[in-house]
C-alpha cells in the first residue's frame, strides 16, 4: 500500500507543513500539491465547492508527493467512510468537543476491529493499491478538532481515546466560543491553550497541529513544538501575493517578495 508520508515526516522530528484548499480549482490544488506541502487539506466544511468536486481535487492532490487529507462538514460515519473510499489518507475532523465525538471519529476511519467503517474503498484501492483493504487502518490518519472552549475542558479524555491520531486546533472558531474575536494571530487564552494543547497531546503520544494567518505565525508555532502547520488556506496565500505585486509596482522603493515566475 502506498505509505502515508506525512507520518514519516512527523515521525522524524520535523514539522510538517499543510497547504489548506478552500476553492474548486483542481488546477490550483495541483500547483499547491506541488510546490513542497508535506500534506494538502480540502475543506469540506468551507470550501466553496460540492461533494463532487472533492473527488477532482483529491485527484489532483494525488498526482503530487503531499498526503491528501480532508476536512468532513461533522464527524458523519458515512460522510468520512465516503471521503476516505474516496482516497483521503487524513481526516482532520471539526467540532470534536467530547471523548464519544472522538470515539466515533475513530470509528468512522477504520475498518473493524478497530472502528465501524464499511467497506467499500473505490478510488482509495486506486490510490492506496490493491492490498488497501488489509492496510487502510495502518495508513489513515484522524485528527479531532479542539475549537472549543468544552473540548479544552475535555482534551485529556479526548485525546485518550485509542486510535486517534492527533488533534488539530482551530483557533478562529475556539477564540468565537471563549466570547474573543475570530481572525488575525493567535493571541491571549487561544495561545496559552495552544500551549496547552501541544504539551498535553505529546504527552498522550498523539500529533498536534494547527491552523495559522500565515508563515510567520506558523514558523512560531512550529518553534513551539507543532507538529503540523497550515499556513493559511489557498485563498489567503492569493491575496497575499496578489496585494504584495500590486504595492511593489505603485511604490517600486518596496522589495517584491512574492514569488514571481509562471501564469
Amino acid at each position: 500500500m502506498r505509505e502515508n508520508s506525512l507520518c514519516n515526516v512527523i515521525r522524524s522530528g520535523n514539522t510538517a507543513v499543510n497547504a489548506w484548499i478552500s476553492t474548486d480549482s483542481s488546477y490550483s490544488a495541483e500547483v499547491l500539491a506541488n510546490t513542497g506541502f508535506d500534506s494538502v487539506t480540502i475543506d469540506a466544511q468551507h470550501g466553496m465547492f460540492g461533494p463532487d468536486t472533492v473527488v477532482k481535487l483529491l485527484q489532483a492532490v494525488s498526482a503530487s508527493p503531499a498526503t491528501p487529507m480532508v476536512r468532513p462538514t461533522s464527524v458523519n460515519l458515512a460522510e468520512i467512510g465516503w471521503l476516505l473510499d474516496a482516497g483521503a489518507y487524513g481526516i482532520i475532523a471539526p467540532s470534536v468537543d467530547s471523548p464519544e465525538l472522538a470515539r466515533e471519529l475513530v470509528d468512522a476511519c477504520f475498518y473493524p476491529p478497530l472502528g465501524r467503517r464499511s467497506f467499500g474503498p473505490s478510488r482509495g484501492l486506486l490510490y492506496g493499491g490493491s492490498d488497501y483493504a488489509t492496510e487502510a487502518n495502518h495508513a489513515i490518519v484522524p485528527w479531532a478538532m479542539i475549537e472549543s472552549g468544552d473540548a479544552v475542558e475535555q482534551m485529556d479524555a479526548i485525546m485518550s481515546t485509542p486510535g486517534l491520531y492527533g488533534v488539530y486546533l482551530g483557533p478562529n472558531d475556539l477564540a468565537l466560543d471563549l466570547g474573543l474575536k475570530a481572525g488575525g494571530d493567535i493571541a491571549g487564552p487561544v495561545a496559552d491553550i495552544a500551549h496547552r494543547i501541544v504539551e498535553r497531546a505529546h504527552r498522550h503520544g498523539l500529533a498536534a497541529g494547527l491552523f495559522c494567518s500565515g508563515a510567520e505565525e506558523a514558523t512560531k508555532w512550529a518553534d513551539a513544538g507543532f507538529d503540523l502547520v497550515t499556513p493559511g488556506n489557498d485563498v489567503s496565500m492569493l491575496r497575499s501575493a496578489a496585494t504584495q505585486r500590486i504595492a511593489a509596482i505603485r511604490d517600486p522603493a518596496k522589495t517584491l517578495t512574492a514569488t514571481t515566475g509562471g501564469y
